[in-house]
């Protein structure tokens, strides 16, 4: 009644009937596509009271289609009874958003309560790495310095595991472990403690003490992060299941509750039944399918998890990091005018590597809000596997050589950010045409270790079903 005319379709919605109405709430809510502002669900849409049976005489001039041609975004919302694709009508709308090119999203439900959850489950570790460090710290044990080491050591593989683990258990252990010696570092270390006499002085030493002192707050926040992005893969896998609930691997033994509708919907699909189930295999493992994604597949490419975007290191170096560098910047153009001009080389270098990390990250976050969403988890999952490496070298290696060492890690972690911007505005189907393209596109879009989300249905049994079927 108040937009008679109607509004334009940017999010089309798809289901199968089998979910509670607040499940279907929740995970339409919490997957809302970025810029998309009114959405188009067969349930809210089409007269259900009545009898809509002339609608759907011909599929592709059906409420479904034509909506789903308007559309921007096409979320599958998966249910705890049967996957959606064991109906036709919903394995028909794939093949509609395979023939336009369409990206598919696989709906998720907020994990805000089972985040609090599990940060709450971490204090132990918090507090067992603080206590741990003051003890070491207060009594000044001659083994305190090898300790140090071995939690940074500890931090680091930590971080390594919880990046490119698909095991959720020991990506849960690995983000107990390294909140743990984090704190236990951040108590206990020696560097870090005396660096706060520096302070006021505000020179060169203050500006080392403030990065260590910095760099080691930024370890408890990325295992803090590193948790959520855990909580976040395991209910993706969830849905991932969902997905593949009673599904038999292609599209070939849906069925509709009409004998007529379904004549129809595979007249129109024809001989395209293995083009829409490499789709749907696509979404179910990656949990987001599009045509670079797709290209991905078929280049060998393993696509686990690879519409899951782990925020940790990327929320880190386009945040508190961010605010750091800008510090940085400021305080090695301080140093070059008023003080040590003997060195004055040295320090316009160090506000070069940094002027450059800065200005590649604010170009990262440029193309980042331009492109796809498909393109937008690959950029983050980019910096996430490249930035880790350096980052972590910096923080937990950094500290235990002299500062020549420290500022070689620092100058190869801004670096970084360039090595970022490279991949990130080359895209998935630019890195694929590199050399050795496929093994850079595997090592960015899956997680390295661990099963897939899932006993995810293989291409050779869709291409049996289908070939049993004819």
């Amino acid at each position: 009644m108040m937009n008679p005319d109607g509004l334009d379709c940017d999010l089309f919605i798809t289901h199968a009937w089998q979910e509670d109405v607040f499940e279907f709430t929740e995970k339409v809510l919490t997957s809302w596509p970025w810029r998309a502002n009114h959405a188009w669900c067969c349930m809210l849409a089409n007269p259900q009271n009545l009898d809509i049976g002339a609608l759907l005489q011909s599929p592709s001039s059906s409420p479904f289609a034509l909506a789903l041609q308007s559309s921007k975004y096409m979320l599958v919302v998966p249910n705890r009874h049967k996957s959606v694709y064991t109906r036709l009508w919903c394995g028909y709308e794939a093949y509609l958003a395979f023939q336009s090119n369409k990206i598919i999203r696989t709906a998720t439900p907020p994990i805000g309560r089972q985040v609090l959850l599990a940060w709450l489950r971490m204090l132990p570790a918090l507090l067992i790495g603080a206590t741990v460090g003051l003890i070491f710290r207060l009594r000044h044990f001659e083994a305190a310095q090898r300790l140090i080491l071995i939690l940074r050591m500890l931090a680091l593989f930590a971080s390594l595991v919880s990046q490119n683990c698909g095991q959720m258990r020991l990506c849960l252990i690995a983000n107990h472990v390294g909140l743990a010696s984090g704190a236990a570092a951040i108590i206990g270390g020696l560097l870090v403690l005396s660096g706060f006499r520096f302070l006021p002085l505000l020179g060169k030493k203050g500006l080392l003490a403030v990065t260590q002192l910095s760099n080691r707050v930024g370890i408890i926040i990325y295992f803090l992060l590193a948790e959520v992005d855990r909580v976040n893969c395991q209910t993706e896998r969830q849905e991932a299941e969902a997905l593949q609930n009673q599904y038999q691997g292609s599209i070939r033994h849906a069925s509709c509750s009409e004998v007529q509708d379904e004549l129809n919907i595979r007249n129109e699909i024809g001989d395209q039944v293995h083009e829409v189930d490499k789709v749907i295999q696509v979404l179910m493992k990656a949990g987001l399918t599009s045509n670079a994604l797709r290209d991905a597949h078929l280049h060998g490419v393993e696509l686990r998890h690879a519409g899951f975007v782990q925020l940790a290191i990327p929320v880190l170096a386009l945040g508190p990091l961010f605010l750091l560098g800008w510090w940085h910047l400021g305080r090695y153009i301080f140093l070059f005018y008023e003080k040590y001009h003997s060195i004055a080389g040295v320090y316009t270098f160090m506000a070069c590597m940094e002027a450059t990390s800065i200005v590649a990250r604010l170009a990262f976050l440029c193309l980042f809000f331009s492109r796809s969403i498909d393109e937008r988890c690959f950029m983050l999952n980019v910096m996430a596997k490249i930035v880790t490496v350096f980052y972590f070298c910096l923080v937990e290696l950094g500290p235990l050589g002299n500062e020549a060492m420290f500022s070689s890690l620092l100058t190869f972690y801004n670096l970084s950010f360039l090595l970022v911007l490279f991949f990130a505005a080359l895209g998935i189907r630019g890195t694929l045409k590199l050399p050795c393209g496929r093994f850079l596109a595997q090592f960015f879009l899956s997680r390295l270790v661990g099963p897939a989300c899932g006993p995810s249905p293989s291409e050779s049994d869709a291409s049996d079903s289908e070939s049993s079927s004819s």
